[in-house]
Order: structure tokens, then C-alpha cells, then sequence
């Protein structure tokens, strides 16, 4: 096994997989709450500009879905590279857990109470 942090955390890479697509879907509702409830403009312009075009709704699920399937695409290497597999799970939970965080921080943060 792995000794990394991922490794203690996650005992299996179906786990970190099943991770990830969770922070996919709670960073989908994050981002709904606050462009559309606060008012806030998304600060990806990618997907800004879907919001734009197409709508909040169907803009955020257009990415969350393209995400997710590119989860789909690593996950899938699994059976020929285990280690990479692994790896890129873990480092894109990292840095999408640490964005997401960052982004909670400073809505929290500018909270009228």
C-alpha cells in the first residue's frame, strides 16, 4: 500500500473515487447557493459563461457532469495504473477539498449577521 496521507484516509481508491465525486456534488450545490441565492458571480469564466448562456441550473450541472466523467476517465486506468490512479485521485481531492474550502471560508466570512 501507499504511505501517504490519501492511503490512511481512504483505505481503497474506490473510496477516494467516491470522494471526489462527492466534493463534485457539494461544490455543484455550494455554487448553486451562491450565485443564485446571493447573487455572486462564479469566478471559474468557464463556467461563468455556461451560467450565462444557459442558465444557473443546467450551466453548473453541464461542468459538475464533465468533471465527473473525467473522474470517470482516471478512475477507469485503475486496472493498468494502479499507482497513477491513485495519485491523480489524490491530488485532485486535494486541490478541489482546498478550493472548495478556501471559497467556504470567504462566503462564510462575508455573512451578514
Amino acid at each position: 500500500m501507499h504511505d501517504t496521507l490519501a492511503a490512511f484516509m481512504f483505505h481503497s481508491i474506490g473510496s477516494l473515487f467516491k470522494f471526489n465525486l462527492l466534493l463534485q456534488i457539494f461544490d455543484g450545490l455550494f455554487t448553486f447557493h451562491v450565485v443564485s441565492q446571493q447573487g455572486l458571480p462564479e469566478a471559474n469564466p468557464l463556467v461563468r459563461n455556461t451560467i450565462y448562456e444557459w442558465g444557473v441550473v443546467w450551466g453548473i450541472v453541464y461542468w459538475k457532469l464533465f468533471a465527473c466523467a473525467l473522474l470517470g476517465l482516471i478512475f477507469a486506468l485503475r486496472h493498468r495504473k494502479y499507482t497513477l490512479t491513485f495519485q491523480a485521485l489524490t491530488v485532485t481531492s486535494a486541490v478541489y477539498g482546498s478550493f472548495f474550502l478556501v471559497a467556504l471560508f470567504f462566503f462564510v466570512n462575508h455573512l451578514s449577521l
